[in-house]
């Protein structure tokens, strides 16, 4: 176990050290209203997952903990039905989740969007594995991804795309998440992290599929 999580550990750092070696990560280029002190860290390969409770897309009642007892699970985080780059992640999720679910995973999304604009994701997407609207902002804080948008990168998007993303959150403040990747065994454990703040690289079906086995 101790080489698998070193193994995991290994895919975490190369996931952000390509864009932060020999120099600061320019946080406000993605809109992140954050500082080096700041900024989201997320969880590493080691920890403990935080137990959640939230609604579906169905409007039921996922406890993480309770789906934990059927197997382990690929949690990951999106930012909203506007984002170009969300919409490939969670289509191309969707094109692999039989692989992924044959191996014994349950796939949960997690995002901060309201439940109206959640609906229409899934049904933009044809999304068929669970997606739970972070109404409190919890879970997002709990996986230390969350961060405050800044008002350059609000206006960006308000003029560009006529996107407002307070609310399509349903909120009156914009904050959003780094799109991180966790997978974790069905003890809770995180055996693998992809997190980057640069919202453009996310965790790809081929990295997801070579880090179940840690899980198992």
């Amino acid at each position: 176990m101790k080489n698998v999580l070193r193994l995991a550990l290994v895919f975490t750092i190369i996931s952000f050290s390509a864009f932060t070696y020999g120099q600061a990560f320019d946080y406000a280029r993605f809109g992140m209203n954050v500082s080096e002190e700041t900024a989201p860290a997320g969880l590493q390969p080691g920890d403990k997952a935080p137990d959640f409770v939230g609604y579906d897309q169905n409007g039921i009642q996922v406890e993480l903990n309770e789906l934990l007892k059927e197997g382990p699970v690929v949690l990951f985080f999106y930012r909203g039905k506007w984002c170009t780059v969300c919409s490939k992640v969670l289509n191309d999720y969707q094109d692999s989740l039989n692989v992924i679910t044959g191996m014994g995973f349950r796939v949960i999304a997690i995002t901060p969007e309201s439940i109206e604009n959640v609906e229409q994701t899934v049904k933009m997407h044809n999304l068929t594995y669970t997606v739970i609207y972070d109404c409190q902002e919890k879970i997002m804080k709990d996986y230390d991804v969350m961060f405050s948008v800044t008002k350059d990168y609000q206006d960006k998007l308000a003029k560009g795309y006529s996107i407002d993303i307070a609310k399509n959150n349903g909120r009156e403040a914009a904050n959003l998440p780094v799109p991180a990747t966790y997978i974790m065994n069905k003890d809770g454990i995180i055996t693998a992290v992809y997190f980057n703040p640069d919202y453009r690289s996310r965790a790809s079906v081929k990295w997801i599929l070579t880090n179940l086995g840690g899980a198992l």
